[in-house]
């Protein structure tokens, strides 16, 4: 099965017509070969003056200030851009990461306590008396993903070595199975590293992966980890052991599209915030789209004319 022309056509005008404009600037991006700088700009306005990325990048938070977790969000398009290390881009958020490394906690700190003054998911909500948000149980998310970048935008930074070997530490301490988030981060650090580092990290997420992964096609419009959201691409880390469930969800996903052309999120902010939550879930609508585009795309399931 493909994605059909009148399905592509759907999903490119919701986009076009609903989405971000860095939504739409990486759709160009991708499928009509548009220009990089248009999607750098954009994705530039996410960016505060401490380097770090806030202005509700995360459209579960509406915060213009910077945290670790926006800033996480940032460094995954500038990866999708395929810029360096020596773009300013990357140069400023990094800088950002490194002045909010917190020595007490031996990482970061999702999000800020000025996150409850504004409107937001109940699971960002900073608890001060933990002095974290509700999903920031375990020291892996987002800190995994940090180091992550940290190998592939500064590999030489002093202390490298040092987070490394706490990532790997805290990965042997959690509780099986795996939290959807927690293993998306370590993931993506995985896609960071070689040698042993990757092997002792593959080896691990890899007896856990479908234990963590929901692969009942019945719980799929739950918010459970789906097999695409591990594999999304033949060349993912995980898709071999995931192929089996991977080709039935692509299946499901062609039937799950909206008639407007948008793929919907399975959650929503449960009655918080009611004023706001329309406007997260379209930008949502916008960007699970463009994702699901992406995961076609990479299966060659498109079929434009």
């Amino acid at each position: 099965m493909n994605l059909s022309p009148g399905q592509w056509k759907k999903a490119k005008d919701y986009i076009l017509q609903n989405a971000r404009p860095l939504e739409q600037k990486l759709f160009s991006f991708h499928f009509e070969e548009g220009s990089k700088d248009a999607a750098m700009h954009e994705l530039s306005c996410y960016q505060n003056e401490d380097g770090g990325f806030g202005q509700s990048i995360e459209p579960d938070f509406r915060l213009d200030r910077s945290s670790p977790l926006a800033t996480t969000i940032g460094l995954q398009r500038a990866k999708e851009l395929r810029l360096t290390g020596s773009h300013p881009i990357v140069q400023k958020a990094m800088n950002y990461l490194q002045n909010e490394y917190d020595e007490k906690n031996e990482g970061w700190n999702t999000v800020p306590e000025e996150v409850n003054l504004v409107p937001h998911a109940p699971w960002w909500h900073f608890d001060h008396e933990k002095g974290h948000c509700g999903v920031q149980t375990t020291w892996a998310n987002p800190n995994a993903e940090i180091v992550g970048y940290f190998h592939r935008f500064q590999p030489d930074h002093p202390r490298l070595q040092e987070w490394t070997e706490k990532a790997i530490r805290e990965l042997t301490g959690l509780v099986e199975p795996i939290d959807m988030h927690d293993f998306l981060c370590y993931e993506r650090l995985l896609n960071e590293v070689e040698g042993n580092t990757s092997s002792t990290l593959f080896n691990i997420l890899s007896t856990n992966v479908r234990k963590t992964v929901c692969t009942d096609p019945e719980r799929w419009n739950e918010y459970v980890a789906k097999p695409l959201q591990v594999a999304s691409e033949p060349s993912s880390p995980f898709y071999e052991i995931l192929k089996d469930v991977v080709q039935v969800q692509l299946v499901k996903e062609l039937e799950s599209q909206h008639h407007y052309g948008f793929w919907q999120p399975t959650w929503s902010w449960f009655g918080h915030y009611e004023e706001t939550w329309p406007d997260a879930e379209t930008e949502w609508r916008g960007i699970l789209t463009l994702e699901m585009l992406k995961v076609f795309k990479a299966h060659q399931m498109i079929v434009t004319t």
